[in-house]
C-alpha cells in the first residue's frame, strides 16, 4: 500500500469521524472509535491532528462543503438568470441536503451544542459559524456578481439573516419532520428577503 500523507490520512479519519457521529451521535465519537473506524492505529489519530477540537471544526467544515456544492450547482451555473428564481433555487438546494441528509446536520447541532457546554473545546462554535457565515457570503457576492446587481444592504448583514433564518428552519424540521409545511416556509423566506433587500443594477 503507498504511503498516505498527512492531508491524506486527516482527510480519511474526519470522513471517518462523520460516519461514528452520524450512526452514533457525536457523544460517542471519541478518538479510538475514529481511528478503529478509519482502520489506522490510534496514534496516527494523535499525529494528524493537534486536538480533536481541530477534527470537530474540520468535520463540521466537511459537511458544509457538501451542502455547498449542491447550493453553487443551484446558484452559480447560470440555470436560472432571474434574481428571485436564483434565491429560491439556493434556498430549495440547501433544504434538499438537509432533507436527503438529515444525520449530518444533526451532527453540525451536536457539535456546536457540545462546543458550547465545553470550556475545553474553546473557541470551536465561534469559528464553526465564523466559517458558515464566511461561506454565505461569498456565495451572495459571486451571485450578485453573476446577476450583474449588487445589495444596497451591507452584505454581512444580508449573510446573517439568510444563514439564521435557514439554520433556524433546519433545526426546527429535524424536530418536527414537517416537509410541506418547511418548504411552505421556505417560499416565505425567499419572497421576505426580495422585499426587504432591494438590488441595484451595477453601473
Amino acid at each position: 500500500m503507498a504511503r498516505m500523507s498527512a492531508d491524506e490520512r486527516r482527510e480519511l479519519l474526519v470522513h471517518a469521524a462523520i460516519r461514528v457521529m452520524t450512526r452514533e451521535g457525536v457523544a460517542k465519537a471519541t478518538t479510538r472509535a475514529i481511528a478503529t473506524e478509519a482502520d489506522m492505529p490510534l496514534g496516527v489519530f494523535h499525529y494528524a491532528f493537534r486536538s480533536k477540537q481541530e477534527l470537530m471544526v474540520m468535520v463540521t467544515e466537511a459537511i458544509a462543503r457538501r451542502s455547498k456544492t449542491d447550493i453553487d450547482a443551484a446558484v452559480l451555473t447560470g440555470r436560472e438568470s432571474d434574481l428571485a428564481a436564483v434565491v429560491r433555487a439556493g434556498l430549495r438546494a440547501y433544504f434538499d441536503h438537509v432533507v436527503a441528509h438529515p444525520e449530518e446536520h444533526l451532527v453540525t447541532y451536536e457539535l456546536t451544542t457540545a462546543a458550547l457546554r465545553d470550556g475545553e473545546m474553546g473557541d470551536v462554535a465561534a469559528r464553526m459559524y465564523a466559517y458558515y457565515l464566511g461561506e454565505n457570503q461569498k456565495l451572495l457576492e459571486a451571485a450578485a456578481a453573476a446577476l450583474g446587481v449588487t445589495f444596497t444592504e451591507p452584505v454581512e448583514v444580508v449573510s446573517r439573516y439568510v444563514f439564521s433564518t435557514m439554520d433556524g428552519l433546519a433545526l426546527n424540521y429535524l424536530a418536527q419532520g414537517d416537509e410541506d409545511q418547511a418548504r411552505a416556509v421556505l417560499d416565505l423566506v425567499a419572497r421576505t428577503l426580495l422585499a426587504s433587500v432591494r438590488v441595484e443594477d451595477v453601473p
